[in-house]
């Protein structure tokens, strides 16, 4: 088995085409064509179907992608080793640890570890679990809920979600029980059952539900629409701290409830034990 087949494999399923995967690694579309036919012939299997002029992964090659993505970095890692490059390490961080945390990481991490070099991704917990288990990623730092058992997780922060509205808001009630929250306006973050947190699946579950006035994606501009008085957004406490320290923003407390929530370093239980991984491990424990 030659690694540059399962080099030609993976550029094919990140660049979406054969002539794109051939730019990526510097050779012709044919060569690219030639190396899958050969890697099919190796399996005895067919690794993509083309539909149109889209290719697909089949079940057998989403299968090898799985075990390719780890032999090449396993691979990467031996070279870099072996000709005395410095060390690459992928980390991955959810958005809010992105915006709020991640940077002062980064900071502590690049000054004891100067041979390193990190390269950084910021997605959605539910997208930087997959990296993590497709070997895209070494490790990660994330407040979402992650469902496989086959990556650690270990707690080093407590954060919560709370409920914010512009300082200057008219409110016309008391807003005393989660209930009340009925009674205002929802700037909502995110669409789609699969992207609610834990909060707005606990107001579901309750039987609460505010109306929504405005939708948006970034949190930037959620925290704007507060402050601006279109009504209340649910957000880390992380990311209210200053909205409510320059007095922009104010918490809604319940006397019914709280969602307090855990932000964690993940990695696949395999990684700790690479002696990199346990020197970062230890650096951003301490």
């Amino acid at each position: 088995m030659n690694i540059k087949l399962l080099e030609a494999f993976l550029a094919v399923i990140d660049n979406k085409t054969m002539s794109a995967a051939a730019e990526r690694l510097f050779t012709t579309q044919p060569n690219i064509s030639l190396m899958i036919k050969d890697l099919e012939n190796y399996y005895s299997t067919r690794l993509f179907n083309r539909v149109s002029r889209n290719l697909y992964l089949t079940p057998d090659g989403i299968k090898l992608e799985k075990y390719a993505r780890k032999v090449v970095a396993n691979f990467k890692e031996m070279n870099e080793a072996m000709f005395n490059q410095n060390k690459i390490i992928r980390i991955g961080s959810s958005v809010t640890v992105g915006q709020y945390l991640l940077n002062g990481y980064l900071k502590k991490l690049k000054a004891s570890m100067q041979n390193i070099n990190f390269e950084v991704v910021v997605n959605n917990t539910e997208e930087i679990e997959r990296l993590i288990l497709d070997n895209r990623l070494d490790i990660a730092i994330v407040e979402g809920k992650i469902n496989s058992k086959s990556i650690t997780e270990v707690e080093i922060l407590i954060d919560e979600l709370i409920a914010v509205i512009g300082y200057d808001y008219p409110i016309n009630i008391n807003i005393e029980k989660l209930s009340d929250l009925e009674q205002l306006p929802w700037i909502s973050r995110e669409d789609g059952s699969h992207n609610r947190n834990q909060f707005e699946i606990d107001m579901i579950e309750r039987k609460i539900h505010p109306k929504v006035v405005f939708k948006a994606t970034n949190l930037e501009t959620v925290i704007q629409a507060v402050e601006s008085n279109y009504g209340f957004a649910i957000i880390s406490k992380l990311a209210a701290k200053e909205g409510i320290q320059k007095q922009s923003l104010k918490r809604l407390n319940f006397a019914d409830y709280s969602c307090p929530r855990s932000i964690r370093y993940i990695y696949y239980k395999s990684q700790y034990e690479d002696p990199i991984i346990s020197q970062i491990l230890d650096c951003i424990n301490n």
